[in-house]
């Protein structure tokens, strides 16, 4: 009696290399996809936007986490949740809140546009 080899019928259907690539980018890090496609200069120009996104947004966030601890060790806000949420959710003051408007939207274009190009190279790589 014959054994048939049936690991081929068991595997579950590979991911297609462009599907891989996006998804990567998507859900790793943007620019990943591109650097496991061969793209590394291209991977690594979304990777440090997106790392310099994300610092200047961690800066506008610890400014602002000091200046309500500012506040409250000065006496000027009560030590009490619903006043300190009251100072987080306000706006910020001045061309900070531009700004950061501006960066959060350059990391979401940054992001989207990494996935769209992982995508679309792959799909001309595996041509």
């Amino acid at each position: 009696m014959a054994i048939q080899n049936t690991s081929k019928s068991n595997q579950a259907p590979a991911i297609k290399r462009p599907l891989k690539a996006a998804l990567m980018s998507a859900l790793i890090c943007p620019g990943s996809g591109q650097i496991w496609l061969g793209k590394k200069w291209q991977g690594i120009g979304f990777m440090t936007l997106s790392f310099v996104c994300l610092a200047v947004m961690m800066n506008f966030a610890i400014e602002r986490a000091q200046v309500i601890a500012d506040k409250i060790l000065a006496g000027e806000v009560a030590l009490e949740y619903s006043a300190i949420y009251a100072q987080i959710t306000q706006v910020p003051d001045g061309d900070m809140a531009q700004i950061s408007t501006w960066i959060t939207w350059l990391f979401v274009a940054n992001w989207l546009t990494s996935v769209i190009t992982a995508y679309l190279v792959g799909a001309k790589v595996s041509a």
